[in-house]
């Protein structure tokens, strides 16, 4: 039996959540401690981000240490809110830079980048070319950054079709998917503001949707910060300690289903042999 047989190929879907999308960079830092196996990456908006940033092989340190001193708000173009209140000019060159201009399909390890057409509603999985614009389009968070043309798509935030991606990263053929949910806790405070029954509004619809992806993964984990903003950066640092921390929790679970996996094929080969 072959080295690729003995372990299962494990695909990982990062969900988006803004600024508490850095859990994720805690996540990963701790699956590459541990040699814990990343064969596939698929990300909505931040997930989208850290996906392409491990898979163009960046360092993750570097990161934890740049995300915790970064001034966020030099990265803010704001401009005459009629599409968006921000253009996104600024943050397209830093994820050139940090990826060292790779394109999706030149990346160590394969990744799916989840965008929506605003104009039919469908869900657009990027898996090459331009890896900037792929994530520029998955991180358009509505009304907060200008949608990106792309033909004659309109994109925005994946978010809208797959807050956690485990459909699309089923769908990369691995043996196992595993899902990192950073969703945002619901206000108990009543609403003060139209603009704050829509967001409200839009968070509930997305959790719905989040839980039909995320019965289809084989693990969840699930770091403790709901209670960061979707754009309060500047707490970068908290949520990689709370992804780390989840992660660290969760590896006895993964190895368990690592060996569990091994076992079966083990199991099958004998039988079949």
């Amino acid at each position: 039996m072959s080295a690729r047989q003995t372990r299962p190929r494990i695909a990982w879907a990062l969900g988006g959540g803004g600024a508490r999308g850095f859990a994720h960079l805690g996540v990963l830092k701790v699956l590459q401690e541990e040699g814990i196996p990343v064969d596939a990456l698929a990300g909505t908006s931040m997930g989208a981000v850290m996906a392409v940033l491990f898979a163009a092989g960046a360092n993750l340190k570097y990161l934890a240490a740049l995300a915790a001193k970064i001034s966020w708000e030099n990265f803010i173009d704001l401009r005459f809110p009629r599409y968006g209140l921000v253009e996104g000019k600024r943050i397209t060159p830093l994820i050139r830079l940090l990826t060292k201009r790779k394109s999706l399909n030149e990346l160590e390890i394969p990744v799916r980048v989840i965008a929506t057409d605003l104009t039919t509603g469908e869900e657009v999985i990027f898996s090459e070319g331009a890896l900037d614009l792929a994530v520029r389009a998955s991180i358009s968070i509505p009304g907060v950054f200008t949608p990106v043309p792309y033909g004659e798509r309109l994109l925005v935030d994946g978010g809208l079709v797959a807050g956690v991606p485990v459909t699309a990263a089923a769908a990369m053929g691995m043996d196992l998917v595993f899902a990192v949910y950073v969703p945002g806790e619901l206000n108990p405070e009543p609403p003060r503001s139209v603009f704050d029954i829509l967001y409200r509004s839009s968070e509930i619809m997305m959790r719905r949707l989040d839980g039909i992806q995320l019965r289809q993964a084989a693990l969840v984990i699930t770091p403790e910060v709901g209670g960061v903003g979707t754009l309060q950066f500047y707490r970068a640092e908290e949520c990689i300690a709370k992804g780390e921390a989840a992660a660290r929790a969760a590896l006895p679970q993964i190895r368990r289903l690592i060996n569990e996996f091994k076992t079966g094929r083990s199991r099958a080969a004998g039988e079949g042999g």
